[in-house]
């Protein structure tokens, strides 16, 4: 079974018909959506409408409910609150849109995975609403907490997104092992044999950006359970083209991540 994983869009059409072509050419069985399909970018309408109508399983991310209006977000991110502002508006005029986005489920399972847009460890417990304490970052001392609930996890591999750096984190069997961490090089896809006993969390990066790793490029996963594979790949797309267009967005231009994000495209033409 060859399962195919992507997320993190934030608007970008791009880059997200780029992953859908790949998804065809690699004969990918089955397809996940990591979530974040709105957020960042102006232009949340169109990957809503375009994932919308795909219908394919799809968790739900922070931006997705922050648009929808489920919580509010931390106080000191005023760029992701006006961009939050700026998508709500724009959704606001796709009918059903608010509706899908809380539909959404937060977690998704198959026999050996779970598909979760942050971390299955820091949810709330069933029947509890989710707030945005939910969805901080996996750095160090965040995976050091959860060590203990991943050695015990009914579920061998864990594939997530919302950090926007890809990376697949290996749990080899053992009382007390070191957690692996597998990166990709910014333009090339990397691909990891799977070791006997090992658990992995597979952080898929981001499709659309904001990229914190630099690569304006999109990110995907193939896991490859026959082949008993991880692979992270790296697709170039039309990146001139959503510069040209962000560039036009006065006001979504003008927030200092997304000032960021223009300059990083730019380095990419």
């Amino acid at each position: 079974m060859r399962l195919y994983f992507f997320g993190d869009i934030h608007g970008n059409t791009y880059a997200l018909e780029r992953c859908l072509a790949h998804m065809e050419e690699i004969h990918a069985d089955r397809v996940y959506c990591l979530g974040d399909l709105v957020g960042w970018l102006p232009f949340g309408d169109r990957t809503l409408t375009r994932m919308r109508g795909l219908d394919l399983p799809t968790v739900a991310g922070n931006h997705d409910l922050l648009v929808a209006g489920l919580f509010t977000d931390h106080p000191n991110q005023i760029d992701r609150m006006q961009a939050t502002a700026y998508n709500a508006g724009l959704l606001s005029t796709v009918p059903g849109a608010v509706d899908y986005l809380l539909s959404l489920p937060l977690t998704r399972e198959g026999e050996d995975y779970v598909v979760v847009h942050h971390s299955p460890f820091h949810l709330p417990p069933a029947g509890e609403q989710p707030n945005i304490n939910c969805f901080n970052y996996l750095d160090e001392a965040a995976l050091t907490s959860v060590l203990d609930s991943w050695r015990t996890y009914p579920k061998r591999f864990i594939f997530s997104g919302h950090d926007h750096d890809p990376a697949i984190y290996e749990l080899p069997s053992g009382v007390s092992p070191n957690v692996k961490r597998y990166h990709p090089a910014p333009l090339e896809s990397l691909t990891l044999h799977l070791q006997p006993g090992s658990r992995y969390w597979i952080k898929a990066g981001s499709v659309g950006g904001p990229y914190r790793d630099g690569a304006a490029v999109a990110n995907s996963v193939l896991y490859d359970s026959e082949a008993e594979t991880l692979t992270l790949f790296r697709l170039p797309y039309a990146v001139a083209q959503l510069y040209k267009e962000l560039g036009s967005e006065r006001f979504s231009r003008n927030l200092p991540t997304i000032q960021g994000y223009w300059q990083l495209l730019r380095n990419f033409l």
